[in-house]
C-alpha cells in the first residue's frame, strides 16, 4: 500500500468514528430521557396506591405522550 491508500483508511476510519460518536451520543440522550420516565412513573406508583386513580394518571401520561 502506498501512503495515499493508508490516508484514504484513515480518513474513512476517522468518519466511522465520528458517526459512531453521534449515535453514542443520541443514545445517551435517549437513555437519559427515558430513565427520568422510569423515576417518574415509579414515584406516581408508590404515591398512588389505589389502583382506578393510578390508572387514570398512567392512561392521561400515555395520552399526552403519544399527542406529542
Amino acid at each position: 500500500m502506498d501512503k495515499l491508500q493508508y490516508k484514504d483508511m484513515l480518513a474513512d476510519s476517522i468518519a466511522d468514528l465520528n458517526t459512531a460518536e453521534k449515535e453514542i451520543n443520541r443514545l445517551q440522550i435517549l437513555v437519559a430521557k427515558y430513565s427520568d420516565q422510569q423515576r417518574e412513573i415509579t414515584k406516581i406508583v408508590y404515591d398512588n396506591p389505589n389502583n382506578m386513580s393510578l390508572g387514570k394518571i398512567i392512561r392521561n401520561m400515555y395520552f399526552e405522550k403519544s399527542k406529542s
